[in-house]
């Protein structure tokens, strides 16, 4: 199997599991009032998330404005889960990078609306750590700082994952916005880290019924994100 048809049924894989589990985890879910809401915002999300991951993760352009749909819709989620560090990453960040992104990959060059890939340069992996490990303490600080004042309940664990993936995504979207290929290893710590969160959430909030939907989504991100890696390691080796 050449490599193109290996992407497209990976693709096909992908989109049509996640759309198959979030209808499934829809249907076992619902209820009424505000929780039934919320698992219909997630799942509108959650399928727009993973198809703007698919075309991430094939160098497509289109991406962003799937990405768009996707923080718009998450950010409620986040805001009723009490994960501030991360709503305020989309809406003040994640947002405009999107559209940051978009103008910046027209600018580096596109073929076929795939982005022309490449590697960060070594003088620059410590740098990147380094504001990874900046960021994560901001995070975690001011998303403390919100908790209690909204008089909510602080959380360690819950805390750190929320500040870990906030600040993976906002390097990873640097690198994104330059295409460089290294975006794809925050992208996993972002997966990860969401999957235990999102796993976790039950314990701590009963009632948080949606949580399953984004639990799902991330599964299918960190199962895109393999492939992704995949594909930018040889779309940035021919550059």
């Amino acid at each position: 199997m050449n490599d193109s048809k290996f992407n497209r049924w990976f693709n096909v894989f992908v989109l049509g599991g996640m759309v198959a589990c979030v209808i499934i985890a829809t249907v076992l879910k619902s209820g009424s009032g505000q929780s039934s809401t919320l698992l219909a915002i997630a799942a509108v999300g959650a399928v727009a998330g993973v198809l703007s991951t698919v075309l991430a993760a094939n160098g497509s352009i289109w991406n962003f404005a799937f990405g768009i749909t996707d923080i718009i819709l998450y950010s409620i989620i986040l805001y009723n889960n009490d994960q501030f560090a991360q709503l305020g990453l989309h809406l003040l960040y994640m947002f405009p990078m999107e559209v940051v992104g978009f103008f910046k990959w027209r600018r580096i060059g596109l073929r076929k609306n795939k982005v022309k890939a490449r590697r960060l340069p070594r003088r620059y992996w410590i740098p990147v750590v380094l504001l990874f490990l900046v960021v994560f303490a901001a995070c975690t600080v001011l998303s403390g700082f919100l908790l209690r004042w909204k008089g909510a309940g602080v959380i360690p664990v819950k805390l750190i994952l929320d500040g870990a993936i906030a600040a993976a995504n906002i390097v990873a979207l640097v690198l994104m916005a330059g295409a460089y290929m290294e975006q794809w290893y925050l992208w996993m710590t972002v997966n990860v880290c969401s999957i235990v969160l999102w796993a976790i959430t039950p314990m701590f909030n009963p009632d948080a019924g949606y949580a399953v939907v984004p639990l799902i989504k991330y599964i299918f991100y960190f199962i895109n994100g393999l492939n992704g890696i995949r594909i930018w390691w040889g779309l940035s080796r021919t550059e």
